[in-house]
């Protein structure tokens, strides 16, 4: 294999701090482009931890109920207490307006955003996307309120004959 500036064909040119270019990189290293090791974080992906699902958006809408006022990206950013990059925090803060969870309006350069709903009114809404996307509503509703606890079920009849709380 040829050798250019101490790299051979086949390995990237992020070299991990401590390896010097005459000598060959890990395994793990060739051909990623990321430095890897010991200083550098873990090498195998699958010690690498996703959040799960909507974890992010969740917490962002939860900043925003908490708030009751509309708050910049920034301000989201710091009222999570997380090292989420601001960016970060305005890309899910755009896909959340994307959906109509949340509005927003003009403050200075960027945006200020504010849920159209509060926690019970989003979760009734994702659970009418749930039921949309199935055909046999009947079977889903049935399983759902079978799986309902006794507790439940009084106050979803309670519900229903209009004797809400």
């Amino acid at each position: 294999m040829s050798q250019v500036n101490g790299i051979s064909g086949g390995e990237s040119a992020h070299r991990p701090s401590g390896v010097p270019a005459s000598e060959p990189m890990p395994p793990d290293a060739v051909g990623t482009g990321a430095p890897t090791g010991p200083m550098f974080g873990p090498t195998d992906r699958s010690a690498i931890e996703r959040r799960p699902s909507g974890e992010l958006e969740s917490t962002i809408l939860a900043a925003l109920w908490a708030a009751g006022a509309p708050l910049t990206p920034g301000q989201v950013q710091a009222a999570i207490e997380t090292d989420l990059a601001r960016t970060t925090v305005t890309t899910i803060l755009s896909r959340l307006y994307e959906k109509g969870s949340v509005t927003r309006s003009r403050s200075g350069r960027g945006f200020a955003y504010t849920p159209t709903e509060d926690a019970a009114g989003l979760t009734a809404r994702r659970m009418h996307s749930e039921l949309r996307k199935e055909q046999d509503r009947s079977t889903v509703l049935a399983r759902f309120v079978s799986q309902l606890t006794d507790e439940d079920e009084r106050l979803l009849r309670d519900l229903l004959d209009g004797d809400a709380r």
